[in-house]
């Protein structure tokens, strides 16, 4: 918990410093406590995550460093290039995914919420510093559109959950550019989403969609979670969807047509992630499959008239 308090507090205080070389300090602290949390998880799998984490995350490090005091000294060209690749090593975005997707499916739930949450909060800003979105936005449209394909189909909860990231990692980038007090609106939003659905995953000890067979979760907890699955994608009437609306009003105002209906469609390829697990949750991999195999063309209706209001929305707006 103290390292889990000190991670917060540093994380937070970069945002508040504007020294390029403390703030990659700061980062850097950051990680060693991050990998004392996964050390405290107990396994081969932990260790052998952790120890990928440790060596992707010190070769791009000391990469940032160099180009770091290159870029203040103005000793080189490309450095604003090289740092925004090492930054998104560091998040975890595409083409720089397949390292952090890896580690997903091996940590703790803790560590998972941490890495997911809290460790992209410094690589963010630094992005903010260097961001500019006409260079930028195929990236992040790249990003997304993969993070919502490879994301389909995935037994292992934290790769999905994984997926999903990739693509709020993009509207985190587009709420950056609209102000920052909104998206610290935005992450603090997301957080507590996040932090909701880890919970009841973290209380039933549920990793794999098949454990959902041999779990002890009632309906209300497999309702829950699919609640909060829905929200963290971004579906309405939940917080997530109000928060990503007036991502899309501003750039459908602004002149982003396209890239917001773009958007849309991508999420609603989240959407589905979410539905996909409350379908094994509560049809495949139920104790009470024939109670709800009566019910299963009303729950098909549903799960249709959900994705048929996204494409209402894009329609009529």
């Amino acid at each position: 918990m103290m390292l889990i308090y000190f991670i917060s507090w540093f994380s937070i205080m970069s945002w508040t410093i504007n020294n390029w070389l403390m703030i990659w300090y700061l980062m850097e602290v950051c990680f060693v406590m991050f990998v004392g949390v996964c050390v405290a998880g107990k396994g081969y799998s932990t260790s052998e995550s952790t120890m990928g984490y440790y060596l992707v995350q010190v070769i791009f490090s000391l990469v940032m460093l160099t180009f770091i005091l290159f870029y203040m000294f103005n000793l080189g060209y490309m450095c604003s290039f090289i740092l925004t690749l090492g930054l998104m090593v560091k998040m975890g975005m595409f083409p720089f995914h397949f390292w952090l997707i890896l580690i997903y499916g091996k940590l703790e739930w803790i560590s998972f919420f941490i890495l997911g949450t809290l460790m992209k909060l410094i690589p963010l800003i630094l992005l903010y510093y260097l961001f500019c979105m006409s260079s930028f936005l195929f990236i992040i449209v790249s990003s997304a559109i993969f993070g919502s394909l490879m994301g389909l189909n995935n037994s292992n909860i934290q790769k999905m959950m994984g997926y999903s990231s990739m693509i709020n990692i993009c509207w985190f980038i587009y709420s950056m550019s609209i102000s920052l007090s909104f998206f610290l609106m935005y992450f603090a939003s997301y957080v507590a989403m996040l932090c909701w659905l880890i919970n009841v995953l973290m209380k039933y000890n549920i990793f794999y969609v098949n454990q959902f067979k041999f779990s002890s979760m009632n309906l209300s907890s497999k309702v829950m979670i699919f609640i909060y699955g829905l929200s963290i994608s971004g579906f309405p009437p939940f917080l997530g969807f109000l928060i990503k609306w007036l991502v899309i009003n501003y750039f459908w105002y602004v002149g982003f047509k396209l890239l917001m209906s773009l958007m849309i469609l991508i999420s609603i390829l989240a959407v589905y992630f979410y539905l996909q697990l409350f379908f094994f949750a509560m049809l495949v991999f139920s104790s009470w499959v024939k109670w709800y195999t009566i019910n299963f063309i009303k729950f098909g209706l549903l799960s249709f008239m959900f994705l048929l209001s996204y494409f209402v929305l894009f329609i009529f707006y």
